[in-house]
């Protein structure tokens, strides 16, 4: 019986072959950079969540102000540490909290890499609307004495829980706290996509919005 010899690839098939793997992958790659790149924002956005939930348990269990602090660097914050704070008793609504010490056996978080919580009220901020706002229209809670602890400036925003898990120094707003990419932000602040998580003031539940503009 006679073997089959397989015919080689023609130089013009091969060409045609590339042809179309070549347009191919100029149709996949932009695709898929944009899928990534909500993936981070995603992925920011549900590891500051997880740390919310563990600051509030922290501040049930042993009964004290508790803080997530966010740490600047360049335009935006892109990491957090949980902190125990002092509370003004003398004024129930302040919004101003004093650092006493990093929770033992925490470290600073960083958000995933080339992702950011932008510096401005809007991005990081209160909202009176209690399910559907996107942007802050107040600061957010702010965490003071810095000086010893390690990080500069003045003063750090914060997500604040009571010693009885309630959401602290926001009085009937809630928190919002919007992720970007960080490289289309500083390319385009009005055209970045934003990932808003919102914490509810009275129930302290958490929700992902859709993203803005």
């Amino acid at each position: 019986m006679r073997q089959k010899i397989a015919r080689p690839f023609t130089l013009i098939e091969l060409i045609a072959v590339m042809g179309v793997m070549i347009v191919l992958a100029a149709v996949a790659v932009p695709a898929y950079s944009s899928l990534f790149a909500g993936r981070k924002t995603t992925l920011a956005a549900n590891q500051v969540n997880g740390a919310v939930m563990e600051a509030r348990a922290h501040a049930v269990s042993a009964k004290v102000y508790t803080a997530l602090v966010f740490a600047k660097d360049g335009n935006g914050y892109k990491s957090f540490r949980m902190a125990e704070v002092y509370h003004n008793a003398d004024d129930p609504d302040s919004t101003s909290y004093t650092w006493r010490r990093w929770v033992p056996g925490t470290a600073f978080v960083l958000l995933p890499e080339n992702t950011m919580v932008p510096v401005t009220t809007d991005d990081f901020g209160m909202t009176p609307d209690g399910t559907t706002g996107t942007k802050g229209t107040s600061n957010a809670p702010k965490v003071s004495n810095l000086a010893n602890s390690g990080l500069s400036g003045g003063n750090a925003p914060a997500i604040i829980f009571k010693p009885n898990g309630q959401l602290a120094g926001t009085g009937n707003k809630n928190l919002v706290v919007r992720f970007v990419e960080t490289n289309r932000y500083e390319a385009n602040k009005s055209q970045t996509p934003k990932l808003p998580l919102n914490i509810n003031w009275l129930t302290c539940k958490t929700k992902f919005l859709d993203p803005v503009q």
